[in-house]
């Protein structure tokens, strides 16, 4: 077990999300981008069902919603927050310099007292490259009591025909805010491991199109493993694994590779709320039902560029 998961008792108090109310199915998304049918029955044989859509509204917005709704339903002062790190994916998801999203949402929301700024270039892997970093801080001697993670993303006009992850998964607009606490029994962080293949640094070929990983199914699975071996469990103790709403099929060939039994894979999000960026493990945890104390339950997402993350909560 690492110095992190045994001096770092930072834990998941709350999460709230805020998505567009409109909808998107993939036949009028293929119809919209002029690309054949079976573009859209590839993505419907695949568990793809829509996505929420926008509209190019502006991220922060949505960012904002949620920090409100979470801040509200916590009954937590926006004094009492000491650090606000705001996540994205894509690059229009945030403002331009000399502006800052970080502090938008800081003077939007009275978070006067955080220490406020960004994370990106782990795209969906972000909020959890941001959680990592508080362990760190706190380990370190920051007096850190309690911190919200924001990420956010929203693709944007002339985008629509990007929303697409081959045939595994559509883009849907939205935030999330997370509110991590120090002192906390519930919902402890246990294990938390970040990997990056950097063969991938490109992201995308030369048509925007993701770069095709071989290693793919081997790079989740050992990054899942090791925040399992950081946790001091073994897989079969995890009760529930919330993954990002990419690639259904191929999830459960990563159950088989687990070890874990493929219906602790939660699947309700997947084709109700399309993939939200790097806020889909966090939406599947406030959705699903609750585990009993101390059992385990695993996150998982990854994102363009080879980058991969997993965290193990002990309930």
């Amino acid at each position: 077990m690492t110095r992190y998961a045994t001096r770092s008792a930072l834990s998941l108090s709350g999460i709230a999300f805020s998505l567009p109310p409109r909808t998107v199915d993939a036949n009028a998304w293929a119809h919209r981008c002029g690309f054949p049918e079976t573009r859209a029955s590839a993505l419907l044989r695949n568990g793809v069902l829509q996505f929420h859509d926008a509209a190019a509204a502006s991220p922060v917005n949505f960012a904002c919603e949620a920090v409100s709704a979470l801040l509200e339903k916590t009954g937590t002062p926006p004094a009492s927050i000491d650090v606000l790190i705001y996540t994205h994916t894509i690059q229009s998801s945030v403002l331009a310099p000399p502006a800052g999203s970080a502090a938008l949402i800081q003077s939007r929301m009275g978070l006067n007292r955080a220490l406020s700024f960004s994370v990106m270039q782990q795209n969906c892997v972000s909020p959890l490259a941001a959680i990592h970093m508080l362990r760190v801080l706190t380990v370190e001697g920051r007096p850190i009591q309690r911190a919200l993670v924001v990420c956010a993303d929203v693709m944007g006009s002339g985008c629509d025909h990007l929303r697409a992850i081959q045939d595994l998964a559509l883009h849907s607009d939205g935030a999330c805010a997370i509110l991590l606490e120090r002192g906390t029994s519930r919902n402890c962080i246990m294990g938390l491991h970040l990997y990056t293949d950097a063969r991938y640094f490109r992201g995308t070929d030369d048509n925007l199109q993701p770069i095709p990983d071989d290693r793919y199914y081997w790079s989740a699975f050992t990054t899942m493993r090791t925040a399992l071996e950081q946790a001091g469990i073994a897989s079969n103790e995890v009760i529930r694994v919330l993954p990002h709403h990419v690639n259904l099929p191929g999830w459960q060939r990563l159950m088989a590779m687990l070890a874990v039994p493929k219906e602790r894979l939660f699947t309700a999000n997947f084709a109700r709320l399309g993939h939200v960026f790097g806020a889909d493990p966090f939406i599947n945890f406030h959705t699903a039902q609750q585990g009993q104390p101390n059992s385990f339950s695993l996150l998982f997402s990854s994102g363009l560029a080879g980058c991969f993350g997993a965290m193990v909560i002990r309930h």
